[in-house]
Protein backbone atom coordinates (compact mmCIF):
# COMPACT_ATOMS: atom_id res chain seq x y z
CA UNK A 1 0.00 0.00 0.00
CA UNK A 2 1.16 3.54 -0.80
CA UNK A 3 0.27 6.75 1.01
CA UNK A 4 -0.90 9.72 -1.06
CA UNK A 5 0.59 13.05 0.06
CA UNK A 6 -1.12 16.44 -0.03
CA UNK A 7 0.77 17.48 -3.18
CA UNK A 8 -1.28 14.94 -5.12
CA UNK A 9 -4.55 16.51 -3.99
CA UNK A 10 -3.26 20.01 -4.78
CA UNK A 11 -2.29 18.87 -8.26
CA UNK A 12 -5.65 17.13 -8.70
CA UNK A 13 -7.20 20.61 -8.48
CA UNK A 14 -4.53 22.89 -9.95
CA UNK A 15 -2.69 20.68 -12.45
CA UNK A 16 -4.72 17.55 -13.17
CA UNK A 17 -2.66 16.69 -16.27
CA UNK A 18 0.45 16.38 -14.09
CA UNK A 19 -1.03 13.45 -12.14
CA UNK A 20 -2.84 11.64 -14.93
CA UNK A 21 -0.13 9.01 -15.38
CA UNK A 22 0.45 8.37 -11.66
CA UNK A 23 -3.32 8.22 -11.08
CA UNK A 24 -3.69 5.46 -13.67
CA UNK A 25 -0.77 3.56 -12.13
CA UNK A 26 -2.26 3.86 -8.62
CA UNK A 27 -5.68 2.73 -9.86
CA UNK A 28 -4.12 -0.32 -11.52
CA UNK A 29 -2.29 -1.24 -8.30
CA UNK A 30 -5.41 -1.28 -6.15
CA UNK A 31 -6.31 0.40 -2.86
CA UNK A 32 -4.00 3.01 -1.40
CA UNK A 33 -4.24 5.37 1.54
CA UNK A 34 -3.86 8.92 2.71
CA UNK A 35 -3.77 10.39 6.18
CA UNK A 36 -6.36 12.46 8.00
CA UNK A 37 -3.69 15.16 8.17
CA UNK A 38 -3.33 15.20 4.36
CA UNK A 39 -7.10 15.55 4.06
CA UNK A 40 -7.00 18.49 6.48
CA UNK A 41 -4.30 20.22 4.43
CA UNK A 42 -6.12 19.70 1.13
CA UNK A 43 -9.54 20.72 2.44
CA UNK A 44 -8.11 23.71 4.29
CA UNK A 45 -6.91 25.00 0.93
CA UNK A 46 -10.28 24.23 -0.64
CA UNK A 47 -12.32 25.92 2.08
CA UNK A 48 -10.08 28.99 1.81
CA UNK A 49 -11.26 29.67 -1.76
CA UNK A 50 -13.37 32.83 -1.71
CA UNK A 51 -15.58 32.05 -4.69
CA UNK A 52 -18.36 29.86 -3.27
CA UNK A 53 -19.13 27.98 -6.49
CA UNK A 54 -15.44 27.22 -7.11
CA UNK A 55 -14.96 26.25 -3.45
CA UNK A 56 -17.86 23.76 -3.60
CA UNK A 57 -16.52 22.18 -6.81
CA UNK A 58 -13.06 21.75 -5.30
CA UNK A 59 -14.43 20.25 -2.08
CA UNK A 60 -16.58 17.84 -4.09
CA UNK A 61 -13.66 16.77 -6.28
CA UNK A 62 -11.41 16.20 -3.26
CA UNK A 63 -14.14 14.28 -1.45
CA UNK A 64 -14.60 11.95 -4.43
CA UNK A 65 -10.85 11.34 -4.59
CA UNK A 66 -10.57 10.59 -0.87
CA UNK A 67 -13.53 8.19 -0.94
CA UNK A 68 -11.40 5.85 -3.05
CA UNK A 69 -8.67 5.70 -0.40
CA UNK A 70 -8.22 4.24 3.04
CA UNK A 71 -7.93 7.14 5.50
CA UNK A 72 -5.30 6.64 8.19
CA UNK A 73 -5.84 8.34 11.56
CA UNK A 74 -3.23 9.99 13.79
CA UNK A 75 -2.55 7.95 16.93
CA UNK A 76 -0.43 8.36 20.03
CA UNK A 77 2.10 5.93 18.55
CA UNK A 78 2.22 8.02 15.39
CA UNK A 79 2.84 11.17 17.44
CA UNK A 80 5.75 9.54 19.26
CA UNK A 81 7.27 8.20 16.05
CA UNK A 82 6.81 11.55 14.25
CA UNK A 83 8.54 13.37 17.12
CA UNK A 84 11.41 10.88 16.94
CA UNK A 85 11.77 11.38 13.16
CA UNK A 86 11.56 15.17 13.38
CA UNK A 87 13.92 15.29 16.35
CA UNK A 88 16.56 13.16 14.68
CA UNK A 89 16.43 15.30 11.56
CA UNK A 90 16.42 18.56 13.59
CA UNK A 91 19.67 17.46 15.24
CA UNK A 92 21.12 17.36 11.72
CA UNK A 93 19.72 20.82 10.92
CA UNK A 94 16.92 19.47 8.71
CA UNK A 95 13.34 20.72 9.14
CA UNK A 96 10.66 18.57 7.51
CA UNK A 97 7.71 20.14 9.30
CA UNK A 98 4.46 18.20 9.42
CA UNK A 99 5.72 15.70 6.85
CA UNK A 100 7.17 13.76 9.79
CA UNK A 101 3.59 13.24 10.99
CA UNK A 102 2.46 11.99 7.57
CA UNK A 103 5.43 9.63 7.35
CA UNK A 104 4.93 8.24 10.85
CA UNK A 105 1.26 7.53 10.17
CA UNK A 106 2.12 5.89 6.84
CA UNK A 107 4.90 3.69 8.19
CA UNK A 108 2.96 2.65 11.30
CA UNK A 109 0.06 1.57 9.05
CA UNK A 110 2.16 -0.53 6.70
CA UNK A 111 2.61 1.84 3.78
CA UNK A 112 5.73 1.07 1.78
CA UNK A 113 5.90 4.34 -0.15
CA UNK A 114 4.70 7.93 -0.14
CA UNK A 115 3.42 9.38 -3.44
CA UNK A 116 4.42 13.02 -3.54
CA UNK A 117 5.85 15.89 -5.54
CA UNK A 118 7.78 16.93 -2.39
CA UNK A 119 10.81 14.69 -2.67
CA UNK A 120 12.97 17.05 -0.61
CA UNK A 121 11.41 16.38 2.81
CA UNK A 122 10.51 12.76 2.29
CA UNK A 123 13.95 11.67 1.07
CA UNK A 124 15.38 12.61 4.50
CA UNK A 125 12.52 10.86 6.26
CA UNK A 126 12.97 7.79 4.07
CA UNK A 127 16.58 7.46 5.16
CA UNK A 128 15.39 7.08 8.77
CA UNK A 129 12.19 5.09 8.28
CA UNK A 130 12.75 3.08 5.10
CA UNK A 131 9.66 4.72 3.56
CA UNK A 132 10.21 4.88 -0.19
CA UNK A 133 9.46 8.09 -2.06
CA UNK A 134 7.55 7.81 -5.33
CA UNK A 135 7.61 11.13 -7.15
CA UNK A 136 5.65 12.11 -10.21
Amino acid sequence: MKCIDTTYFVDLIRRPDSIREISKKLDDEGIHATTAFNIFEALFGAYSVKNEERREKIVEKLTRAVERLEVLSFSYEDAVFAAKIAGELARKGIDVGADAIVAAIAVNNGCKAIVTRNEKHFKWIGEITGLKVETY
